[in-house]
């Protein structure tokens, strides 16, 4: 028995890598080698022919064959509503990428004659504008900062976008989600900005103050764009800052407004600041003061011999608290653009956006307002600020979701059913990550981010409780792809881009028709498939009819009951406006013992506050009497 025993296990199992050399490669660990020249080269090519199929890169961050020599730091992935690493069309299918484009669609471009001429698909269009042209010595530099991130031609909504911008007239876009909005404004602002402040400082009229300003709802889009902005400016000096209590004394230095913050009384309060942080990081758009105003002091000119910053990217309440206590000025500002411009001219933040608008005073300022979706009201408002009303553009069909996306309704029954379902999709497979999964409150992510967690998934929640470090921990490490799952709220329904996301849950039903179209345009980014599943119950019913109208003009088969359904009245579409529908916990179960003994702690301090308050009253009375 020992023989034989010895026969069968001495030898082992072998891999013949020789055979298999192109599939051991794949799986192979990358390991510095010392040899040079002809050894060197042959570890190159083998490297660049190691290519993970198409199937397998869940990310899209392996190099392909054709970029094998495009290096990228995974601490600062290109992910952007531009998804820039990608090609134009088919048209231009000689230098096109491995990596999808939106499907083509018509663009369609109204507004005062002569209207502006779209950009040729090729990058030299972009410098060569006979309005607006660069240099080599600016132009060459921006085009090789696209080429490394593997943007070798313009899409559709960049050329008609960008054709207006470089024309100097200000344009209102519609585009569907994942068309490219984000480059199709930054680059012709770029353009248009021509060389960064650090080399105009000759030019005291060109270089100084905030040049260009891009506001938009949320800090974590702010990142994003910001990242984006850093990835086709390699190469040159361009200041490019997020406006956050970090940097908000580089930026007021470099655009100072006519008052001075004194240093004596911002001690006084630097206490106060500091039992603020805690509670600033917590909010998704922070607008605590960052120092005390002297409304007295006399108006200063600032520092005429400061950096000005080539591109400000900043939400509205920070940015709205600066210029209210006149420690910015926007005067110099040539470029304001509103990035998700429907939900910025919402009655949730149009007190601090039209401040932002008003304060741009320069004669020559180009406005330009994008997002998916534009309703009619906030479009006409929107046209007030634009000159001559600006120039329309529309790709595809207005207010549509985007056509690359698998969409289904799904009845779970009860709060109960949801969760099952949630489980029955990852044991079957019907939910492959990564996917993202949308909740409609804060206690609601928080309590489903639990009950995965404990079935052994690999998932981290954000939204706006938490602190915006770990909310940006949470991203990086979905986009690297350590986190498998993100259950999110409406922080990340607008302007994200998690590249690979192959399918995107509402586990809540979404509000309004706007909120869906934002939801599921996280997934079927730049032409690439995805799918949408979204959850409802009997108390959804009377909203059902809206998204099925949604999910009809998009080509996917809609039930005909749901568009038999009567539509919701007036009362209830006021009635969910003001707030969400009113849901049981998740998972439908008992009573919640932890946050039951949670709640009456709380109760029990706030009432022996009370209690001391009115002692302290009461002995206060006594003693004067």
């Amino acid at each position: 028995m020992a023989s034989a025993f010895n026969l069968l296990t001495a030898g082992g199992a072998k891999f013949d890598k020789s055979r298999f050399k192109n599939d051991f490669e794949l799986f192979a660990a990358k390991k510095d080698r010392k040899g040079k020249g002809k050894a060197k080269a042959k570890h190159t090519e083998a490297a660049s022919s190691a290519t993970l199929p198409h199937s397998l890169d869940f990310f899209g961050d392996h190099t392909s064959a054709q970029n094998a020599k495009i290096v990228r730091s995974d601490d600062e992935p290109l992910d952007s509503d531009s998804d820039a690493d990608s090609d134009s069309s088919a048209s231009s299918s000689s230098s096109s990428s491995s990596r999808p484009a939106p499907p083509p669609q018509k663009i369609t471009l109204t507004g005062p004659e002569p209207l502006p001429k779209s950009l040729h698909t090729n990058l030299p269009s972009l410098v060569n504008h006979e309005s607006c042209s660069l240099a080599s010595k600016s132009g060459e530099p921006l085009l090789r900062a696209l080429k490394d991130a593997s943007i070798h031609s313009l899409w559709g909504v960049q050329c008609a976008v960008g054709g207006c911008l470089l024309e100097g007239r200000d344009t209102i876009c519609v585009a569907p989600t994942g068309s490219g909005k984000t480059l199709s404004y930054v680059l012709p602002t770029l353009v248009r900005l021509g060389d960064p402040a650090r080399s105009l400082k000759d030019d005291e009229e060109r270089g100084r103050g905030i040049r260009a300003v891009i506001v938009v709802p949320t800090h974590d889009l702010a990142i994003q764009i910001h990242g984006v902005i850093r990835a086709v400016t390699r190469g040159r000096a361009w200041r490019s800052l997020v406006l956050t209590k970090a940097t908000e004394k580089a930026v007021c230095e470099s655009s100072p407004g006519s008052v001075v913050v004194q240093s004596e009384e911002k001690g006084k309060d630097a206490d106060e600041d500091e039992e603020g942080d805690a509670e600033d990081d917590e909010d998704e758009e922070d607008n605590e003061s960052t120092g005390s105003v002297n409304e007295f002091a006399q108006p200063t000119p600032g520092n005429p011999n400061a950096l000005g910053v080539d591109i400000l990217v900043a939400t509205p309440e920070r940015l709205h608290h600066l210029l209210e206590s006149k420690r910015l000025s926007l005067a110099l500002t040539r470029h304001i653009i509103l990035d998700e411009s429907d939900r910025l001219l919402s009655p949730d933040f149009l007190p601090q956006v039209e401040p932002i608008l008003a304060a741009c005073t320069h004669p020559d300022v180009q406005k330009c307002f994008l997002s998916a979706t534009m309703p009619s009201g906030v479009e006409v408002l929107a046209k007030k600020w634009l000159k001559d009303e600006g120039v329309r553009v529309v790709v595809g069909v207005k207010d549509s979701a985007v056509t690359t996306v698998d969409q289904t309704l799904l009845y779970t029954g009860s709060e109960s059913g949801k969760l099952m379902a949630i489980r029955n999709l990852i044991s079957t497979g019907g939910l492959p990550y990564p996917s993202l999964i949308f909740v409609q409150s804060i206690e609601r992510a928080d309590d489903l981010h639990k009950s995965l967690i404990l079935d052994g998934i690999k998932v981290d929640v954000v939204h706006g409780g938490r602190a915006k470090s770990k909310r940006d921990e949470a991203i990086k490490a979905f986009r690297l792809g350590h986190v498998w799952m993100l259950v999110v709220t409406e922080v990340l329904a607008r302007g994200m881009d998690f590249r690979g996301v192959k399918v995107v849950i509402n586990y809540d039903f979404p509000q309004t028709v706007q909120s869906y179209i934002h939801r599921i345009g996280r997934t079927g980014r730049a032409g690439r498939p995805g799918k949408a599943i979204t959850f409802f119950n009997t108390e959804d019913s009377p909203y059902l009819r809206t998204i099925a109208n949604v999910l009809r003009s998009s080509g996917c088969p809609v039930p005909e009951y749901m568009l038999d359904m009567r539509p919701p009245t007036k009362n209830q579409k006021r009635q969910l406006a003001k707030a969400p529908v009113k849901r049981k916990s998740v998972g439908g179960g008992g009573r919640d013992i932890g946050r039951e003994k949670g709640k009456k702690k709380k109760e029990m301090i706030e009432a022996s506050k009370r209690r001391k308050l009115q002692q302290n009253g009461t002995g206060g009375a006594t003693a004067h009497a």
